[in-house]
């Protein structure tokens, strides 16, 4: 088995910390699949890269950090310049170092809330991971507004959570149901979560998340949302940080442990038993017309070779057919993740089997359950899960 540092086409991506919860592999695999489908594609080079809409581009890359965006983007040909800007002068002053030899990027500190940008000069805009630090919303969508050419489009990666996480009770509660089905060597050195204070959270970062819930609202009213992908997150990301890097990707078990609880986020972000705490989506101009381009998509990371059969497929068959239906998609995924972590290793990705039939709608938790190893964590989030599960 070949283990990928990182499942993102974008090979030099962005360096992320090592306690956030997209520090994983796993978990980036995970959102992967929410936002194009597939494992084995971002969301910028599989989703993002169909709306930069036209030929010599001019793209603005906003929060570009160490910018390992714009020299993606500037590998695409249909892009003639980038400018990219970040409010944090080192950041900046690191991405260009990097990005030496790049004639098409330009870069510039730029604070969001109170500097201007040019007017009527870019055809595409991407924010990524940087308008949850923007505290004067009203300025920075009014210089969006100004920069963008008539048919130009914004794509937005954004956590737009609750501000200064003040997540909500339940979700605090569903956080710590599942953290206490994890084992104490990977979730040390916590036995419980606790809320941050608002006090805390300025502390340690005033910028953060600041008006964050307001991002979908202030991005409806001053454009048009094309698309829209939910990520999901609310449980995850909190439970997951600081110990994160616990959870080994060549481990089955530990990671069988990640993309269950993965999954678990996913199914009660997409039942609306929770919120999507972050999401990438599209917009354009009121009254513009522009649609996405039709480009091809890039070949998939060569790690994307190493697939086995379906976990599924070692369920007797008649016992697949008769009762299978009964588990939806996400039923299907957590018992596919616990099945795995019994194995001594995993391949990359596994081939669903199409024998198994379209997702059923009726939810079989006990015949999952009956199916699933004896594995007290895999059991205890299962168990808890089935719990959690909309009715």
């Amino acid at each position: 088995m070949t283990t990928p540092t990182v499942w993102n086409d974008v090979r030099f991506a962005k360096r992320l910390a090592d306690t956030t919860w997209m520090a994983n592999t796993a978990v980036l695999m995970h959102l992967n699949e929410r936002v194009t489908g597939d494992p084995a594609r971002d969301w910028l080079s599989s989703w993002a890269h169909r709306w930069f809409v036209g030929r010599e581009l001019r793209v603005l890359v906003l929060g570009c950090g160490e910018g390992w965006l714009e020299r993606a983007v500037s590998r695409w040909p249909f892009v003639a310049h980038i400018d990219a800007v970040d409010f944090a002068a080192e950041a900046v002053a690191r991405a260009r170092e990097q990005a030496r030899g790049i004639d098409k990027i330009r870069y510039g500190v730029v604070d969001l809330n109170r500097d201007e940008l040019p007017e009527c000069a870019f055809d595409v805009v991407v924010a990524h991971s940087v308008l949850h630090h923007i505290e004067n919303l009203e300025h920075a969508y009014a210089q969006l507004s100004r920069t963008m050419r008539g048919d130009a489009t914004l794509i937005v990666n954004e956590y737009v959570g609750p501000n200064r996480f003040q997540y909500s009770d339940d979700v605090l509660a569903i956080m710590n149901a599942l953290l206490r089905c994890l084992p104490r060597e990977l979730r040390a050195p916590y036995d419980t979560r606790a809320r941050p204070t608002v006090e805390e959270m300025i502390a340690h970062d005033p910028t953060e998340a600041v008006r964050a819930e307001e991002l979908v609202t202030f991005s409806e009213r001053h454009f048009d949302v094309l698309e829209r992908k939910d990520l999901g997150g609310a449980v995850v990301q909190h439970l997951l940080f600081d110990i994160v890097q616990n959870f080994r990707f060549e481990v089955p078990r530990e990671r069988s442990l990640i993309e269950i609880l993965c999954t678990i986020d996913a199914m009660l972000t997409d039942a609306g038993r929770i919120p999507s705490d972050f999401a990438v989506f599209v917009a354009r101009k009121r009254g513009a017309t522009v649609q996405r381009e039709e480009r091809p998509l890039p070949p998939r990371v060569p790690e994307a070779a190493d697939v086995e059969p379906d976990p599924l497929g070692r369920i007797p068959l008649r016992s697949r057919l008769l009762r299978g239906g009964g588990l939806d998609v996400h039923q299907r995924r957590l018992l596919r993740a616990a099945l795995l972590a019994e194995q001594p290793k995993r391949a990359n990705l596994y081939r669903e089997d199409a024998r198994l039939g379209p997702f059923g709608r009726r939810r079989d938790w006990e015949w999952l359950l009956s199916r699933a190893p004896r594995d007290p964590a895999v059991r205890a989030l299962l168990e808890t899960a089935a719990i959690l599960a909309p009715a």
